[in-house]
């Protein structure tokens, strides 16, 4: 398999790989944190001093509560609400690179301890910052300080909707979760027991980060760990301007799809619609929907096939279909007057790269063969 590298040059050497994780409680972070700017499916829960993310359906819900000692200073859903206002899709990146650092991309073993020194320069290259100037590198390092610390403080609560067991002792796996990703070690201050989201201190230059039990159970472990690869490459797409920002979150999307139906991928029977790609993560630029209400909703096609052209290019999606037609040919083809929902609910005729379609071969193969149905039982049925 050919392994898409990020242009580069003498200063922008490539990051390390990282996965894109795909269980449901990585997912729900994801969401959070992507929608954080936009604030959609965020909201303040009055009387409980808790600001709280869920979409719609989801078994996952991802919660920030005031601390006592905040309380007790008289903070209010403000200072919640600030913290999740400076989240968006770039954050998600942080997240993946850093979960990666603590547990390895193969699973760890039960009872393996899950973490890691994290450079904070490290985070910048690792999810497409380049910084021009010290200014612009104490203000990054910063921005990820803070995420650092708002990841600590997040609660992800839920439990998944499938069952799933161990497969020595054929027992069912406790998948439920109420905990953070991960603990921050060296930086918490006597008397403190969790950093505070809101103090503003100057960043450190590296940190000691440990990941939950939990965290490390669900991400990291064979029997529960739901994964892609490529995170890099995403992470490495410009994402200043808004084809490079959706087409990162696009990659996120289809990671997500392709792992939740690799045999159907393989065999090109099931695609996901634009909708479900360009919504569950809300790009860094902006939201769908505000491109679509606005002066020229052309625009959205216009960033959809410049994203899609940018993930051919890194290998990511095959140049067929949907992903090798100009943005004036899919412009052309739009119909009707009212054509925003039409094109957002169809399907997007689009498969895998050569960087991607052997990891998505592997999970096929290594889901169990479908039993065949009971042609007999079911004829005696229809009488």
């Amino acid at each position: 398999m050919s392994k898409p590298k990020p242009k580069t040059n003498k200063e922008h050497t490539p990051a390390p790989d990282y996965s894109v994780q795909t269980g449901l409680e990585a997912n729900a972070m994801m969401c959070a944190v992507s929608d954080g700017k936009s604030g959609r499916h965020w909201e303040n829960i009055e009387g409980a001093d808790r600001r709280v993310h869920q979409v719609p359906g989801s078994a996952h819900r991802v919660q920030l509560v005031l601390s006592d000692g905040e309380r007790e200073l008289g903070f209010s859903f403000d200072l919640l609400q600030n913290a999740t206002d400076h989240r968006d899709a770039d954050d998600v990146f942080m997240l993946l690179y850093i979960s990666r650092q603590l547990a390895p991309s193969q699973p760890l073993p039960p009872g393996a301890f899950s973490g890691a020194v994290v450079g904070l320069d490290d985070v910048i290259k690792a999810i497409g910052w380049y910084p021009q100037n010290r200014g612009q590198r104490a203000e990054m390092r910063r921005r990820v300080w803070h995420f650092i610390k708002f990841v600590a403080r997040a609660h992800i609560i839920g439990q998944r909707t499938y069952k799933q067991r161990d497969k020595m002792t054929g027992e069912e796996i406790d998948t439920y979760i109420d905990s953070p990703p991960w603990m921050i070690g060296e930086t918490v201050r006597e008397g403190q027991p969790q950093p505070s989201l809101f103090e503003e201190d100057e960043p450190p230059l590296s940190v000691h980060i440990a990941a939950t039990p939990i965290w490390t159970k669900l991400t990291a472990l064979p029997e529960t760990a739901q994964f892609l690869p490529l995170g890099e490459v995403l992470g490495a797409i410009p994402g200043g301007r808004a084809a490079g920002a959706w087409a990162r979150v696009i990659g996120l999307a289809l990671s997500n799809f392709w792992r939740r139906h690799p045999r159907e991928v393989v065999i090109d029977t099931l695609k996901p619609t634009r909708r479900e790609l360009i919504e569950r993560y809300t790009p860094a630029t902006g939201s769908i929907e505000s491109v679509l209400n606005g002066p020229n909703p052309r625009r959205a096609v216009e960033y959809w096939a410049g994203a899609l052209r940018i993930l051919v290019e890194c290998e990511f999606l095959a140049e067929e279909g949907e992903a090798a037609l100009s943005y004036e040919a899919q412009r052309d083809a739009l119909n009707g007057y009212k054509w925003q929902d039409d094109w957002l609910n169809g399907v997007a005729d689009i498969r895998p790269g050569a960087a991607m379609i052997a990891a998505i071969n592997s999970r096929a193969n290594a889901l169990p063969t479908p039993k065949p149905r009971n042609l007999t039982k079911s004829a005696r049925k229809s009488k």
